[in-house]
This record gives C-alpha cells, structure tokens and sequence, in this order.
C-alpha cells in the first residue's frame, strides 16, 4: 500500500474481548452445574436419579451436536446445506437443558408417585412412559413445531435456528423423556435382584409439601374470576410496555461495561460523537454522466435541507453542513489544484491553451475542464485515481487509494493518458460511493427514521433510474436519460441496524406464527377419539348445535390468527379450522386454546419486563421471548394432560385440580426451580451477554411456572365454574 489508507480491525480486539470474558466467566458454569446438580436431588431425593438425569442431559446435549453435525456434512455432500451456524446456536444447549431436566423430573416423579401407590418397578415405568411419556412427546411435537415456524423466514440463520432446535428437542424428548425413566427401571430391577431395592418412602418432603403446591392450584382455581382481572389488568398495562420497545446494539448489552474494550468504545462515542460511524451510499451505472455529479449535488443540498424537527443523525462538519463526501467534491479539489498549479495536469496530457484542452472535452469560463461535460469528467477521473488530488493553497495532497474510495474504474487506465485505457479505448466507471457518518448507531430508534430520511432525500437519484433504486439493474442498461442503475445505502452502522432489525422482525413474526402452530398442533394431540363419521352423523342429527360449534371455532380460529398475523393468514387458517373441526373435533380446539393462552400472556409480560428493566430488542432478547414459548408451553402441557386423566378417571374438577398440584406441581416447581437458580448464577457474569441471558431465562421459568400453576387452573376454573361452586359449598 503507499501507507495513506488506515483501517481499525475492531472485529478482532471485540473477538479477543469476548474470548476473555467467556474465560472469565467458565467458573460460573461450574458453579451453575453443582447448583443445579443439588436442587436437583432435593427434588428427587435419590443420588442414582440425579445421575441418571445428568446422564441424561449430557447425552441429549451429545446427541444434539452430533444430528447438527451430521446434517452439516450431509447438506455439503448433497449440496443442500440447511444448517448455517450463528450465535442463536449457541443457545440451544440452554433449551434443551431445560426441556430435558422438566421432562426427566415428571418421568421419575410420575415414576415415583406409582411406586409410593403399591406398583411394582414394570407398572410404574409403564404408566410413567405411557402417561408422562404421551404428554412428553405432545410437547416435544409442540416445540419443534413451534421452532420449525422459523422455516418460513427468509433468513437462512433464523431457518438453520429451527432445525437446529428440533433436533435438539428430539434428543432430550428420546433420552429425558423415554430413555431416563428406563434407565431407572433397569437400575431398581438390578437393586431387586441383589435384594436392595427399597420402597418410596411415604411423606418425604421433594424440596416444598405437595399439599402446598395443591393449595395453589385449587385456590387458582377457586378464586378464577379475581386471577382473570388481574391477568386482563396486568396484560393490558403490559401491553403498550412491549409495543415501546425498540431495536438497540448497546455494547453493555453483551461484553463487560468495564473492560478497556467498551471503555475505549465509549470514549470514541463521548469525544468524536459528532464524527459518527462511516456509511456509505453506493451507486451503480454510468458515472461518467454528468447528470450524475449534479444528481450528487442536488442530494447534497437535500440533506442540508431538513428543520430541528426532522432526524438529525448525519454528522456535520463544523460549519453545520453535513458531512457527505463524494467524487464530485474531490473532483473540485482538483480543479481548484489545477487553479492554483497545472504542471502535473499538463504532465497528464491537458493542454491548457488548446480550446478542448487536448482531451476533447469542454472547458468552463475559467478554462477548466467542466463537470457538465462527459469527457471532462473521463480526464478528471482518470487524473485523481492515477496521480491523486495535487496540493494546493495550504492543503495537502490526496493520494489515489483514499480517491478510489469514491470511484471505481472497470478498466485498467493508461497512467500517461489518463483518460483512455492501457488498450487506448475510453474507460468506462460503473460505480461510486458517498460517504457519511451516522450518530448513536447503536440506537435503532433514531437509525430507522435517518435511513429513511436519508432514502427519500436520494430522489435525485431517484429520477435518473429507470426502476426504484433499492432493484439492482444490469450497469449494461444505463443510458444517458437513466444513467442510474442501483443506489442503497450500506457500510457497517446500517448493514448492522439491517441485519439485526431484519433478524428481530422475523423472529418476532415466526414466534407468532408459532404460536398458531402450536394451537393447531395441540388440536391434532387432544383430538377426539371417535371417527370422523361417527361425529358427522352425531353432528346431522342436531344441525344446529353442530353448526354453533363449528361455526365458534372457525370464528374464534380466525380471529386469533387476524390479531397475531393479520388479514393475509386469517381467511386461510379460518378455513383450515373448518375443515379440522370435522376431522378433529371442536372440543379439542379449545382446550388447545386453554394450553397456548397462558404462554401467549407470559410472553407479553415477558417483553414488558423486558421494557421496564430498561432493556431494548436486541438478538437476545427476542431469542429469549422465542424460547419462552417452546419452555412456556412444556410446562402448561404437563399440567393439562394430567388434568385430563385425572378427569377421565371419573375425579371431580376440584379433586383433579388438587392431584395436579400435588403430582404435575412437584416436578414443575423443581424443574423451575433448578432452572432458575442455575440461570441467576449466570446472571453474577460481568460479560453483558451472559448476565442478561441469565436474567431473563430466569425470568421466562418464573413467568412460565405462573402460566402452568396459577393460570392454567384459573382458566379450568372458569370453565368448570358451576362444578367448583357446588364442591366448595
């Protein structure tokens, strides 16, 4: 290089920064492990079941990595590669640890439960794999649902994420699900035979009294009407929290506030925070137009144009004009060069005294070559990217390689005659940028409205393309009335505040699509069992009422869908519900409905929190607000399906209600708890990332323990309203 061009590799001191802190942080690993590991057996009271479940966990992590790895080497031997690795990755490992310990606690409590009642080791393990195991295997097929929404995203990382996690979730589902409550079988068989094997004891405490997890669910129950105004009252004031959310890149967000790193960081942002971050707009087609120099100037002047109250994020020099550097600018420099002393432009072959000045192009009342001409501006180009902007009247010179920032040529130039090429044909320049800077990148809130500020003030440009300037044409297809083919802007701060922003939508629209997913998912679990004739000559036999009931669901089905996706997906899944209430039933949908409403509520409050803890939407956030669902949802499943077979049993709904407490509540609340301590100890980590993923995976437990305990009842409650009355009373 001629050591004019300096570029900040800042990727790497961000890289060598995070390795640090991950290094730093490893012992806080250890540390969750050892607590999770003890909460662990104050749930299960037997150091073989903690095994087992560790056993369990690690394997599913193993198996994991292993399908993922698997499906890597297939997709490039086949050429379909569908797993593109991305930071939502390294997530996973936290979803399936949660999934797995929730799933393994019901297996071996279930497991327990039947053996405290008198089973033998083979009728326990089959009726905890064949009644925990079915509800396991409905929120093992929720969840990869749920995460397969992703494959309707146009980004291949959101897509990679889904696949990624349904493999994920198969393997926890076959060794927390299945393979532990065998395992423990297997063990006691070989405690029986060497005469070893003790009963479960009756009245130990698994870290809380069942009768106090029963008192929840029943007293949810009882008081339903004063749960639901407070669950209506609270989701209304968290609602407008969550739509004030807004995209942000805070560097504290993800590394130590602390370091040198984000101190430097802030340094610059506090002492050059009128420099703002470099962004370009790059420009394709036939540069060497006039029209295009003045289109540049015209864009210029839109820029300086705007009042206070417009955005103000374009950095100014400190005159007060934005700063928006670009080819036209340079290219007065260097007719103020030529000005003030032409011998090097003479060397280049100008000819000042010949009318055309030996180049064959026009020149201007002062007898330099003029930018309304296109031969003039060939010289001009070829003369700076060649020899650079000469130094004139107390400014320094510009080298080529900064002026090759700004203008690009497609052709080698002739350095002698620099407005023809080495072949001796005239140079074509098919592509230039403008430079500018963008203040507080980081917030997204005040990026969005500059970038489409910005966007609108390029109409200049605008009129001379033949299509809207964000479709790239063919450079071949500029003419000289649209010399313009393509013009974006683009450089870091906007790839960022794109590619984030762009990551952030979608996932917070597949996180909805998944939430109907899982709705239609559960339908198809809770399905009636009768046949689909049986139910259509029932329904022929009172139309009316056959009517009312398919007609509620479609109504209800598309209703929902209209507020969560809008007019586009609602007529379509307001027919699928048509045709699913035959297949299916309606009792089923609703009783799905009952199952995704509270993780629909914990989400909302989940983003409010979010809000109020004065976070913004960042890849962490929105990543945790998806997992929730895939979490949430695990732990309503467990309680509804033994809520049903308690009913099926022939229980009233208060009795039932207080076996789920007791039975479903225990393993629950010590999945929730184990979860929860080993995220608050992630959360002492000084590397933002972590803290803040500790924080709000332990907040999204929490929310999710609520959802299943008190108002998954509440709403049973509801239902079963006249039951409860006359069993209290």
């Amino acid at each position: 290089t001629d050591d004019m061009v300096v570029t900040l590799m800042l990727a790497e001191g961000v890289n060598v920064e995070v390795n640090r802190e991950l290094l730093s942080s490893a012992y806080l690993i250890a540390i969750m492990a050892v607590v999770v590991t003890i909460l662990l057996w104050l749930s299960l009271r037997r150091a073989s079941d903690v095994a087992i479940v560790a056993v369990g966990l690690v394997l599913s992590l193993l198996w994991m990595q292993g399908l993922i790895g698997w499906a890597i080497i297939l997709g490039q031997r086949y050429g379909m590669e569908v797993i593109f690795r991305s930071q939502f990755s390294n997530l996973l490992p936290i979803l399936v640890l949660a999934l797995g310990i929730d799933d393994s606690l019901h297996a071996l409590h279930r497991y327990k439960e039947e053996r405290r009642e008198g089973a033998s080791p083979e009728q326990a393990v089959h009726t905890s794999v064949s009644r925990v195991g079915r509800a396991i295997l409905l929120t093992s097929t929720t969840t990869i649902v749920a995460f397969m929404a992703n494959m309707t995203s146009n980004i291949a990382a959101l897509r990679s994420f889904g696949i990624e996690a349904g493999l994920g979730v198969l393997s926890a589902f076959i060794l927390t699900g299945l393979w532990v409550p065998l395992v423990r079988y297997d063990f006691d068989l070989w405690m029986e035979s060497r005469g070893k094997l003790q009963e479960e004891k009756e009245g130990l405490v698994h870290m809380v009294p069942q009768s106090w997890l029963a008192g929840v669910t029943t007293t949810s129950a009882r008081h339903a009407p004063v749960v639901a105004a407070l669950t209506i009252l609270i989701t209304a004031m968290a609602v407008p929290m969550m739509f004030s959310l807004e995209g942000d890149f805070q560097v504290e967000d993800f590394i130590e506030s602390e370091s040198d790193l984000a101190l430097g960081i802030g340094l610059i942002n506090e002492r050059f925070s009128d420099e703002g971050e470099p962004g370009f707009i790059l420009v394709e087609g036939d540069i060497a137009n006039p029209k295009v120099i003045a289109a540049f100037g015209e864009f210029r002047s839109n820029v300086n144009s705007h009042g206070p109250e417009d955005s103000d994020q374009i950095s100014r020099l400190p005159t007060g004009e934005v700063e928006m550097i670009a080819i036209d600018g340079i290219l007065g420099f260097a007719k103020a060069a030529m000005a003030w002393n032409n011998t090097s432009f003479v060397e280049a072959g100008w000819n000042p005294s010949a009318e055309d000045g030996g180049v064959g192009c026009d020149k201007d009342v002062l007898g330099l070559p003029s930018l309304d001409d296109r031969q003039c501006l060939i010289f001009l180009y070829g003369f700076v990217l060649t020899r650079g902007v000469p130094e004139s009247g107390g400014y320094p010179p510009l080298p080529p390689s900064i002026v090759a920032e700004y203008i690009h040529a497609a052709e080698e130039l002739d350095y002698e005659r620099p407005w023809l090429t080495v072949s001796g044909e005239v140079p074509h320049y098919p592509r230039a940028s403008m430079r500018y800077g963008i203040s507080s990148p980081e917030q997204f809130a005040l990026v969005e409205p500059a970038l489409a500020q910005l966007e609108q003030d390029m109409a200049p440009l605008q009129e001379l393309a033949r299509n809207p300037l964000r479709e790239r044409g063919k450079i071949s297809s500029a003419d000289e009335e649209y010399p313009i083919t393509w013009a974006i802007p683009t450089g870091e701060p906007v790839i960022r505040f794109v590619a984030a922003n762009s990551m952030q939508e979608e996932m917070q629209g597949t996180l909805l699509l998944g939430v109907v997913f899982c709705t239609i998912t559960l339908w198809w679990g809770f399905r009636e069992e009768t046949s689909v004739s049986q139910r259509w000559q029932e329904g022929m036999q009172d139309r009316a009422d056959f009517t009312r009931r398919v007609g509620s669901t479609v109504v209800v089905s598309g209703v929902i869908t209209y507020f969560l996706l809008g007019t586009g997906y609602a007529l379509a899944f307001a027919t699928l519900a048509l045709v699913l209430s035959i297949l299916w039933g309606t009792m089923p949908f609703f009783i799905a409905a009952v199952t995704t409403g509270p993780i629909f509520v914990v989400i909302v409050w989940l983003y409010a929190l979010i809000a109020l803890a004065g976070y913004g939407l960042n890849m962490i956030t929105v990543a945790i607000a998806a997992m929730s669902l895939g979490v949430g949802i695990d732990y309503v499943i467990h309680l509804i399906e033994r809520y049903r077979e308690e009913r099926e049993k022939g229980t009233t709904p208060h009795l039932s209600l207080a076996a789920v407490g007791s039975a479903s509540g225990l393993a629950l609340f010590g999945s929730a708890v184990s979860d929860i301590a080993g995220f608050l100890v992630i959360n002492q980590s000084k590397m933002g990332f972590f803290s803040t993923f500790g924080l709000f995976c332990a907040i999204m437990i929490g929310l999710s323990l609520i959802a299943s305990m008190v108002l998954t009842p509440a709403v049973l409650g509801l239902l079963h309203r006249k039951s409860l009355v006359s069993e209290y009373s």
